[in-house]
């Protein structure tokens, strides 16, 4: 019974003690042709691809693009028998950032708000659309996500 009682605390002990879950990482997805405002199949194969491989990323959470803080943007080529796309992962100032750099004046700060900044831009080119969503999904996550990886958590 002892022993019981004593595995019984250590692992309470432990559960209580193990650090909190990260939050997620919250991110939306824009794919589009390049030259038109919508997707054709080949952009639609590959947004598709890349939203399946971004949810298969345990920390990342896609949203929708109204508000979202983080927008992966791709532009899919529209070449026959050529893949190629354009990626670019734009983030919005929020508030506190905003304020550590100075801009305390709130229309200023809505505007900034506004907003999106470039925090990465690449372009790839494959055999295949697996093949060039792969290695977008990839560079996303050994590269922007990285960064925000290393960001100290933020409180809600």
């Amino acid at each position: 019974m002892v022993r019981f009682v004593t595995s019984v605390m250590i692992v309470a002990c432990v559960a209580i003690a193990a650090p909190a879950r990260a939050q997620k990482i919250q991110i939306s997805l824009i794919a589009r042709s390049e030259g038109r405002s919508d997707r054709d199949a080949t952009a639609s194969a590959l947004g598709d691809a890349v939203r399946k491989g971004l949810e298969a990323i345990a920390d990342v959470e896609l949203v929708p693009s109204d508000g979202s803080r983080r927008i992966v943007w791709i532009i899919v080529g529209t070449t026959p028998g050529q893949y190629a796309a354009s990626l670019m992962v734009t983030e919005r100032y929020d508030r506190e950032t905003l304020m550590v750099l100075g801009i305390e004046d709130d229309d200023m700060a809505h505007r900034m708000m506004a907003l999106q900044i470039v925090a990465d831009h690449q372009v790839f080119t494959g055999k295949s659309v697996e093949d060039v969503a792969r290695r977008i999904v990839t560079a996303i996550d050994t590269g922007a996500l990285a960064r925000v990886r290393k960001l100290p958590p933020r409180a809600n």
